[in-house]
């Protein structure tokens, strides 16, 4: 702890994505924590002249607060390595990959990681109008975060409409095979995964407003799978962590079917920390507060490309 005393933090957080609302709540939380932590922070909205107030407040460490684009893809990781600022969670290259969930399904088949099956069509295409895989189908814009923007279509008029949602987000459309089962979610610190989390929602499936409602949700830890389910969830968690190059924390969901396989959905390399969030739920089951996350947080942030 001593070794953080002294230094000036910038907590970047707001930002300019869809997801602004929830990035905000982050970096309430992350306020509260660093003042219980007696450090030194100034607030920075990460706006059209972020470059400029990061460079004239001149932070030892950059903790990022941000979701979605703008943010999660790299672009902030940038600007902080051009300002060689040391900042927190993945680096640029990691970051625009998992943000692009096409992108990380492709990493994830490369490296033998199960993942539902995936097209990715255009608005445009004949192929739009029916479903790949049948129903009930997935359909998503791939670079957003939060669920926003995602259809579980039961049917084709359902999938027209989650296409033209989809199409709002984005120029490309994911659509996915829809896996029958739980929703799981590992979060990741340093090099530990942390126990196993099933979400389930009580109406519909986990989208912006069961997320961020208290009382939408009903969350199990340890999650209700068997203890072979368990400990294949955790070592895929460490697996995507790995080959998707993130750093210091990060979170893997999943969907586990009724016949017990287990899929990588995708992979968050700054997962919500709201008061409703997954990581500070994993984190306090294992008897680590909320402050000792951020402190663990604060000690990993870095450059990848500065070489003294």
């Amino acid at each position: 702890m001593n070794d953080l005393l002294g230094k000036k933090i910038a907590l970047i957080k707001g930002g300019l994505s869809g997801e602004r609302d929830v990035s905000l709540s982050t970096g309430k939380a992350f306020a509260e924590a660093l003042k219980k932590l007696k450090l030194e922070f100034v607030e920075i909205d990460a706006q059209d002249d972020l470059p400029v107030k990061l460079y004239e407040s001149k932070p030892d460490i950059a903790l990022i607060a941000l979701h979605g684009k703008y943010a999660e893809d790299g672009s902030v990781q940038g600007i902080c390595e051009y300002l060689k600022i040391p900042y927190t969670g993945s680096g640029i290259l990691s970051s625009a990959l998992c943000m692009n969930k096409v992108f990380a399904k492709q990493i994830f088949e490369q490296n033998n990681i199960p993942t539902p099956k995936y097209e990715v069509i255009n608005i445009n295409a004949q192929k739009s109008l029916i479903s790949p895989f049948g129903y009930p189908v997935v359909v998503k814009p791939p670079r957003e975060g939060s669920s926003l923007g995602v259809t579980i279509a039961a049917n084709q008029e359902e999938y027209q409409k989650g296409i033209l949602l989809a199409h709002k987000f984005d120029t490309d459309i994911l659509v996915e095979e829809y896996i029958d089962g739980k929703e799981i979610t590992v979060a990741v610190l340093g090099d530990r995964a942390l126990t196993p989390l099933e979400i389930a929602p009580k109406v519909d499936f986990y989208d912006y407003k069961n997320k961020y409602t208290k009382g939408m949700t009903d969350y199990h830890i340890p999650a209700r799978i068997n203890d072979s389910l368990n400990e294949k969830c955790r070592e895929l968690a460490i697996k995507t962590f790995k080959v998707c190059n993130m750093h210091a924390y990060g979170r893997i969901d999943f969907r586990v079917s009724s016949v017990g396989e287990v899929f990588v959905i995708e992979a968050n390399t700054l997962p919500g920390c709201t008061e409703t969030s997954l990581v500070p739920k994993a984190a306090a089951f294992e008897g680590i507060s909320f402050e000792e996350v951020i402190e663990k947080i604060l000690r990993t942030a870095r450059l990848e490309y500065f070489v003294e």
